[in-house]
């Protein structure tokens, strides 16, 4: 027998929807489990719960040098960048330091260092050559559990009699894996020639611009071929 009664007595216990009872504490006490169950999922993968990514620290150098080397003595250094007679004129700070952290962030430095798994971090300031050159703590108080540095110590303009122009770039690194001292360290210079810069004319500042940046990039490439060979283990000894 079919039980009469008054709502909202009856509506409280069981609805009727398409013809299906519905248990609505149940229901609520589904929904609430599958909502703390959605709560714990998010705090297990909350950033203070995942693995640290490792890090590649890079700075650009302070801006462009120069140097000449003629058939009986050397230049000035810094002669053709400071405008001094006798030396073909340069643009004012050609490719400066935001300019040279801009052009290291387009490429893939880890892949290009050996260091797949590298979270690139760029810093848009120099350091002073001596923080380059000197001491062997990591210079970023770094907590991941693998860390490396690549510096652009020093960028050259050179101007050759015999060689010609080219864009040289001395560059540093070092990987110290979970440690707080350098576990290997390399230092190079690397060369990429020039054939339009310094721009002669006007109508050369562009493309003169667009081959310096992409020498400097270059530069950067040229360097990682050569530390890759330089980790190469000596012949006829195993790894």
């Amino acid at each position: 027998m079919q039980r009469n009664c008054s709502y909202p007595k009856c509506q409280l216990g069981k609805s009727r929807i398409g013809g299906a009872g519905v248990n609505w504490s149940r229901f609520l006490v589904a929904v609430l489990a599958m909502l703390q169950a959605g709560d714990l999922t998010a705090q297990d993968a909350s950033p203070s719960s995942l693995p640290q990514a490792c890090e590649l620290h890079v700075w650009p150098s302070s801006g462009l040098r120069s140097i000449y080397h003629g058939w009986w003595h050397g230049g000035i250094v810094d002669g053709a960048v400071t405008q001094r007679d006798g030396y073909p004129p340069v643009p004012a700070d050609p490719i400066d330091s935001r300019l040279q952290a801009n052009l290291l962030s387009q490429l893939d430095l880890p892949g290009t260092l050996g260091l797949a798994q590298f979270k690139t971090v760029i810093h848009e300031e120099p350091l002073a050559s001596r923080e380059a050159r000197s001491g062997s703590a990591r210079l970023v108080a770094s907590q991941t559990p693998c860390y490396a540095e690549l510096i652009a110590d020093d960028v050259f303009f050179q101007q050759d009699v015999v060689n010609g122009s080219s864009l040289k770039t001395l560059f540093r690194f070092r990987d110290f894996g979970d440690a707080q001292s350098p576990l290997r360290s390399f230092s190079t210079w690397a060369r990429t020639p020039l054939k339009l810069f310094p721009p002669k004319t006007p109508a050369d500042n562009e493309p003169s611009m667009t081959e310096l940046q992409g020498a400097y990039r270059n530069n950067a490439v040229l360097f990682g071929g050569y530390l890759a060979k330089a980790m190469l283990p000596p012949k006829g000894k195993a790894k």
